[in-house]
C-alpha cells in the first residue's frame, strides 16, 4: 500500500513540474488535463471517475432474509496514463473506492504497427463485449450475471489484437497465481489453490457497414481454455467456486452457488455475441456455455459426471430520445458513451432481460433472472444520472449453499432447503424489487 501510494504522489509531482510544457496541438486524450515534455516524446495525463450508488429493495416476504437499503461508493478511480516514444503508451489505475488502493489496471500497450495492438500487463480481455467495457462506459448500473461470474477478468497476461477493415481479431495468453483472490476481494468466482493456472483466449469479429457513422453490425465469437497445473506436492488439481448475488452492489446476499468444486482439471468457456446500432439504437446481447472438466467424477442421479455444464445470456437495447449518437469503437468492438443530441444533455431509456443457470447435476447452485428497466441523464462529458430498475426472480436451488431462506416448509415456516419447501416452482426461491441511483462523476 506504502509502494502505490508513493507511485502516485511521484507521478503526481512529475506532473506539476511538466506542465510548463503542455502544447496547444496535443490531441485531447480522456483526462481533463494533459502534459508534454518539451521534445514531446513523452505524455502524461490524470483521469479518473466516481461512482455514488443507492439502492432499495422490496417485495420478497418478510420472514425471509433481510435485504437492507443502503449506499455505497462504487468506484473511485484513478488513473495515470503516459504516452512515450513511438507507439507506446501505458496505464495505470487503482480504486479507492474501500479506502485502501487496489489495482484494476497495470499494463504497458505497442501501437506501432498499423492496425495492431500488443498489451501486456494486467487488464480485462477482449473476450466479452460487456465483460471488457469500463464501468463509466457501461448502460448499466452492474454487468449482467452470466458476465460477472464467468468471463476471465482481471489477469495478468499478454494480448495481441489486430483490426483491419471489417475484421476484429484477438488472442491472449494469461497467467492466474490461483493462490490469491482476484484484485476484487469480493470476486464471484475464484480458483481456490496454491498453484497456478493458464488462460488462453482467442477471438473473432466481423463489423459489417465500418465506415458508416449512423449504422454498425457486431458479430463475433469467442472461445477459453483455462488449464490450471497440478499440485507439485500432491499431484490433485485445484477447486472453483461460482458464487455471486444479483446485479445490484448493495445487495450483498450471493443466491447463486455452486459451493466448491474440487478437481477443476480444465474449464472451456464459449461466447457467442452480437451488437447493432443505428443512430441512437443500440442493441446488444451474448450468450456464455461453459464446460468444466474434472479429474475426478462426481456421483449423480443417472451416473459419473467428469464434466459439468453451465450457461447464461443476457440481451438489452437503448435509445437516445433527443438526437444523440451510439458510438463505436471498431479497434476494441466495444459500445462507449453516446454523443449527447442537445446542448443540455440527452436522455436514453434501455432495458435489458439476463438470465444463468448453475444447476447441472449433482451441482445446485441455482438459477437466476432478472427483468431491468434503466434511465441514463448524460448531462455533459463530466456527468451522468442513472435510475435502473430491476426485477429479480430466482429458482428454488439459489439458497447460497443453504444460506438463505427460499420458501416454506409444510408447517409455514420458513426453510433454507430446497427438498423441503412446498412453493410451486414459479412461487419457490427468492423473488423481489430493487430501485438503484447512481451518480458517475468523470475526469
Amino acid at each position: 500500500m506504502k509502494k502505490t501510494c508513493l507511485f502516485i504522489v511521484s507521478c503526481l509531482c512529475i506532473l506539476q513540474a511538466a506542465g510548463q510544457y503542455r502544447t496547444s496541438t496535443e490531441p485531447e486524450p480522456s483526462g481533463i488535463r494533459v502534459f508534454t515534455t518539451a521534445d514531446e516524446k513523452f505524455t502524461l495525463w490524470l483521469d479518473g471517475f466516481v461512482h455514488l450508488d443507492g439502492s432499495m429493495f422490496f417485495g420478497y416476504y418478510e420472514d425471509y432474509d433481510p435485504i437492507p437499503h443502503g449506499g455505497a461508493v462504487r468506484n473511485a478511480r484513478l488513473a495515470l496514463k503516459t504516452t512515450f516514444a513511438d507507439g507506446w503508451s501505458a496505464l495505470f489505475e487503482a480504486d479507492f473506492s474501500k479506502l485502501k488502493p487496489r489495482i484494476t489496471e497495470a499494463f504497458i500497450q505497442y501501437s506501432g504497427i498499423p492496425n495492431l495492438h500488443i498489451k501486456a500487463g494486467h487488464f480485462e480481455s477482449l473476450f466479452s463485449m460487456e465483460g471488457a467495457a469500463r464501468p463509466r462506459e457501461q448502460a448499466f448500473h452492474e454487468k449482467p450475471m452470466v458476465i460477472s461470474a464467468m468471463v476471465p477478468v482481471d489477469l495478468l497476461g499478454i494480448q495481441v489484437s489486430t483490426n483491419q477493415y471489417w475484421f476484429l481479431g484477438s488472442l491472449g495468453v494469461s497467467f492466474d497465481k490461483t493462490s490469491y483472490k482476484r484484485q476484487n476481494p469480493e470476486a464471484d468466482s475464484i480458483l481456490t489453490t496454491s498453484f497456478d493456472s493458464r488462460t488462453v483466449m482467442a477471438k473473432v469479429v466481423a463489423m459489417p457497414f465500418v465506415n458508416n457513422k449512423d449504422l454498425g453490425l457486431h458479430v463475433g465469437v469467442a472461445a477459453s481454455y483455462k488449464f490450471p497445473a497440478k499440485d507439485p506436492v500432491t499431484g490433485s488439481y485445484p477447486s472453483i467456486r461460482y458464487r455471486l448475488g444479483n446485479v445490484a452492489y448493495i445487495n450483498r446476499n450471493q443466491y447463486l452457488d455452486t459451493y466448491v468444486i474440487n478437481n477443476v482439471k480444465s474449464q472451456y468457456l464459449f461466447n457467442g455475441q452480437a451488437g447493432f446500432y443505428y443512430k441512437g439504437l443500440r442493441i446488444q446481447g451474448e450468450y456464455l456455455y461453459n464446460m468444466t472438466n474434472l479429474s475426478k467424477p462426481l456421483s449423480g442421479v443417472e451416473g459419473p459426471v467428469s464434466a459439468l455444464h453451465f450457461k447464461g445470456f443476457y440481451a438489452q437495447a437503448g435509445m437516445l430520445l433527443f438526437g444523440g449518437r451510439q458510438r463505436y469503437d471498431n479497434t476494441t468492438g466495444l459500445f462507449m458513451n453516446p454523443s449527447r443530441g442537445r446542448t443540455w444533455g440527452d436522455v436514453e431509456v434501455l432495458v435489458r432481460y439476463d438470465h444463468l443457470d448453475l444447476n447441472y447435476d449433482p451441482i445446485k447452485g441455482g438459477a437466476s433472472q432478472n427483468y431491468t428497466a434503466g434511465i441514463n441523464y448524460y448531462i455533459n462529458d463530466h456527468v451522468k444520472l442513472m435510475v435502473n430498475y430491476i426485477y429479480t426472480d430466482n429458482d428454488r436451488y439459489a439458497n447460497g449453499a443453504g444460506d438463505f431462506f427460499i420458501g416454506h416448509d409444510a408447517y409455514g415456516y420458513p426453510s433454507k432447503d430446497y427438498s423441503q419447501i412446498i412453493e410451486v416452482a414459479r412461487k419457490a426461491g427468492v423473488d423481489f424489487h430493487t430501485v438503484s441511483l447512481r451518480l458517475e462523476v468523470t475526469f
